[in-house]
């Protein structure tokens, strides 16, 4: 499946409400992401037919398993860029948190594992020698625990 950076957008903007709230409606999208509401519906009826979320129309909205999986991938590549910005190097948290954001957007999922691998070796942590793939999800707790022990 392939998703348009706004769909990422928005997958990545619902999973970061359902963490922080119980239920998640259009008006907390909208007041988010600084978009109207019909722009929002627009957008959640795409992600419905894609089967990415669950809603129904005043109700609350729900990621599926796919479209948690694809949400936290977003969130997992702009790590990834992130790390590499401020860490390799050595961007101001500020400045990088803004090309991150436009970095990974342009990034196909082959060049966020090679980038993964190289900022991993480059800052010695142990080795992504399981594999390493943006797609994987235990990788990817594989990674998330190598960047704990980074920054302690």
């Amino acid at each position: 499946m392939k998703l348009t950076n706004v769909q990422k957008e928005y997958l990545k903007t619902i999973y970061l409400l359902e963490t922080l709230k119980k239920e998640v409606r259009v008006t907390d999208i909208a007041n988010k992401l600084h978009k109207t509401k019909p722009t929002v519906n627009y957008a959640i009826k795409t992600l419905k037919e894609e089967k990415l979320i669950n809603y129904e129309v005043y109700g609350s909205i729900t990621l599926t398993k796919d479209g948690e999986k694809e949400a936290r991938k977003v969130l997992e590549a702009y790590d990834i860029v992130y790390l590499f910005l401020t860490e390799i190097l050595k961007m101001n948290e500020q400045e990088a948190e803004k090309e991150a954001n436009q970095i990974k957007a342009t990034l196909k999922d082959e060049t966020i594992n090679k980038l993964a691998k190289y900022t991993n070796e480059t800052l010695g942590l142990p080795s992504l020698e399981c594999g390493y793939n943006i797609n994987n999800e235990k990788c990817l707790k594989c990674l998330r625990r190598e960047r704990k022990n980074i920054n302690g």
